[in-house]
Order: structure tokens, then sequence, then C-alpha cells
């Protein structure tokens, strides 16, 4: 019987809070050993249920189909892009473009550590999980680009790249960080690529 909302072997994702265990293995379970990642792990353990119980953002915890390890999670939440910013008779008009943010995204250490020659994960839980449930989505609402706001990591950049994002060109993105980015994602850049 499959497991999750979906289920792609030999992982399965469910919404934050679907097995009673869920609260214990985040706090017990899971860490980012990267220093940068830091927020990530803050995020799932202190601010991620109660987002998820007032509906700002829904986030999805990746397991082992045979062991039901915690392997990693995402976030998402409904968003838009502005472009084409004018003045016009006093007022700012704009193109908007209705996407969805992968808003947190992680691979659990702890799941790295107990599995070594595992490789990929990242990639696996961006193909197999994320595009497929915003594709869902995008059957009910438009949804034209999913985007992120990245770290400002060379490494992570370059593998939000290998998944398929791109970067603005500098103008467009400094133009784009003034008006959209969120408080929080205070250094980090802009990505996006369109849905298929």
């Amino acid at each position: 019987m499959p497991k999750g909302v979906i289920q792609s072997y030999p992982f399965y994702c469910d919404h934050l809070g679907a097995l009673k265990r869920d609260e214990d293995d985040i706090a017990n379970h899971f860490y980012i050993k990267e220093t940068a990642g830091i927020g990530l792990e803050r995020y799932i353990k202190f601010y991620a249920f109660p987002e998820e119980n007032a509906s700002t953002m829904r986030t999805y915890l990746v397991r082992s189909c045979e062991t039901d390890e915690l392997v990693g999670y995402f976030s998402l939440k409904a968003g838009l892009i502005s472009g084409n910013e004018q003045e016009r008779d006093g007022h700012i008009e704009f193109d908007t473009l209705p996407g969805v943010e992968l808003a947190n995204f992680a691979v659990n250490s702890a799941y790295i550590d107990a599995h070594p020659d595992y490789k990929g994960i990242g990639a696996i839980i961006f193909s197999e999980f994320v595009i497929p449930i915003i594709e869902r989505i995008s059957k009910d609402i438009g949804v034209r680009v999913v985007y992120i706001f990245a770290l400002p990591f060379e490494k992570l950049i370059n593998r939000y790249e290998a998944y398929g994002f791109k970067r603005l060109d500098e103008k467009s993105e400094d133009s784009l960080h003034a008006r959209l980015k969120p408080a929080y994602d205070e250094s980090c850049i802009f990505m996006y690529q369109h849905l298929a």
C-alpha cells in the first residue's frame, strides 16, 4: 500500500504532522551539518508547525519507504513575481506572474550520515516530490513559475542551477530584490524556473 501523498521508491512524502511521531523525529533526529543551513534546521524545529496551522506555509516531510527515517523536508507557499515595473501617473504599475515559492528545502544530515553511499537525495526530492506537487496545484490554480530565495553560496547556487533554476540579469535581480525580497531572506538570491 502506498505511503504519503506521493510515493516514489525509495522515499515518500507527507504533510507535516501526518504521523504522530513527526514532532519527536524532527526534534531528535533532524539536523543540518553545515552551519549555513542552521536557519533551515531552526525553521523545521520551531516555526514549521505554527505556520502549517496558520496556513501560511505547507511543509512536507520526506521519509524512507522501508524505515520511515526522516530524509528531508520542503515547504511551499503561493506567491507571485512582479516585472516590468513602471511609474505612471504617480503610482507604480507592474505585470505579475503567478508562482509557487519553494521557501525551505533541506536534506537531513542524520540520514546522510546513516546512508553515506546514497547520493543525489536533494535532486530526488526536487524532481519526485516538489515538482509533482506543484504540477498538481497548477491543475487547480494558475502557476507559471517556481521560485526560491537561495542562500548566497556558490555550491548551493550551482546545485539549484542543476535543478533547472536560473538567475535574472544583475539589473533585473537588483530591481526584483528591492521590491519583493522577504525580510528573512535578506542576503538570499532570487532564482526561478518556468513550469513545463
